[in-house]
């Protein structure tokens, strides 16, 4: 019997952490930066403008905005299995109704779905998901996790090309409709809340008696302190640069002459090395200076973003590389330095409100970047834009080591 139970205390922490992939790679994929290969189409077939369509986009990214929070305090109330559902659902319908679709004010609707699906069984649930599960090598198991956000586009992004070559948008959309349908009945099958619930203990936990959910920070404790707030600045200039330029990349590396399925190919090579950028930024996090290797990052970022602009094919794959490793290691390390600094306790308020700030970006970048293009007929000015930004974002993090060392000195009120 002490077999079996050190089995399923060894074999079940795994299992939440697949499962956490395996939801990202279907919620990520599906509502990001994949469906921009049916951009082009959209365009041809009903007229918007660069700036209109890229709204669609913002609308899914301002629900992050305006509704994460809200989704953080009720993860901490009804805890992650519910939401999960509710997301998988949502999507579901939303995917298949994107088929329908015969104007822009319906896209809107459905972009303002996706968005609701993204904050309910998205990353925030997936990293609370797991974190409860793991003791030691949470890094790691966060790592694999968070893989799902960009494998989920690599994946998608040739596989929606591929369904709109050979069975056009409105049947595309109707297939793609089916993936959360499943990830629906895996979750009710398969995920389970935390280790309380089946009797056993997280990985490296010596007991089960206590419970990871009360360790941490408050949430009022979490926002008295000064990197807290950092962490939000960063993440809304991040967020309006990365996703500002990656949402409009497609569209960009067409305009440059490549071909739609040349350009599809490039996004999938993004999110693959985006990636592998997260596993390993999360598996050496406890190894390595964290707050140096964002600085780095920052700078990688600004490169790309500054590469791009410079319209030249040849600097094509090394700048997307270069976004590609960086937003992958930023992406882990706000993650990582969430939980590992501010805990358990209020996780779904206090990342909550760093998405909030990081949707706030997500909702400016592309429909910014879709205007300075619209203004200028380039993409030149827009990613040099971002690119400057994201110097701004640099200096910034080279004050989160002095910060992360007054943690424990909160601010008092006035």
């Amino acid at each position: 019997m002490n077999k079996i139970l050190y089995k399923k205390n060894n074999f079940y922490p795994w299992l939440i952490c697949f499962s956490g992939l395996l939801i990202l790679v279907v919620i990520n994929g599906l509502t990001t930066t994949s469906l921009s290969v049916f951009d082009k189409v959209f365009i041809n077939e009903f007229h918007w403008k660069r700036d209109e369509l890229k709204l669609r986009e913002s609308i899914t990214n301002s629900v992050t905005l305006f509704f994460i929070l809200v989704s953080g305090i009720i993860i901490d109330k009804i805890r992650v299995k519910k939401m999960m559902l509710f997301g998988s659902f949502v999507l579901a319908v939303a995917l298949f109704s994107y088929s329908f679709v015969t104007n822009k004010y319906q896209a809107y609707f459905i972009h303002f779905l996706l968005g609701l699906s993204m904050i309910t069984a998205g990353s925030v649930s997936c990293i609370i998901l797991v974190s409860s599960w793991f003791q030691e090598k949470k890094g790691l198991a966060l790592g694999i996790v968070l893989i799902g956000t960009s494998l989920g586009s690599a994946i998608f992004s040739p596989f929606n090309h591929y369904l709109l070559c050979e069975f056009g948008w409105r049947q595309s959309f109707m297939i793609l409709a089916a993936f959360p349908a499943l990830i629906l009945v895996y979750i009710y099958f398969v995920v389970e809340n935390s280790p309380n619930d089946i009797s056993i203990k997280p990985l490296g936990k010596e007991s089960a008696s206590s419970n990871l959910l009360i360790e941490g920070m408050t949430y009022q404790e979490a926002t008295r302190t000064h990197l807290f707030w950092l962490i939000c600045l960063c993440g809304f200039i991040t967020f309006y640069c990365l996703v500002g330029t990656i949402a409009n990349v497609f569209l960009h590396l067409v305009g440059l002459g490549f071909t739609e399925t040349r350009a599809s190919f490039y996004l999938s090579l993004y999110f693959i090395m985006a990636g592998l950028a997260k596993l390993f930024v999360s598996i050496f996090s406890d190894y390595i200076n964290p707050y140096l290797v964002f600085s780095i990052c920052c700078i990688m970022m600004m490169m790309g973003c500054f590469g791009l602009s410079m319209m030249n094919t040849q600097l094509i794959f090394p700048s997307i590389a270069l976004m590609a490793i960086s937003w992958g290691g930023i992406y882990s390390l706000y993650n990582l330095i969430a939980i590992k600094t501010f805990g358990l306790a209020a996780a779904g308020k206090i990342n909550g409100t760093i998405n909030m700030f990081e949707g706030g970006g997500s909702l400016l970048g592309p429909v910014m970047t879709g205007l300075v293009f619209s203004i200028n007929h380039s993409y030149q000015l827009a990613f040099t834009i971002n690119a400057g930004l994201m110097f701004i974002v640099l200096i910034l993090s080279l004050r989160f080591k002095a910060f992360m060392l007054k943690l424990h000195k909160p601010i008092s009120p006035q």
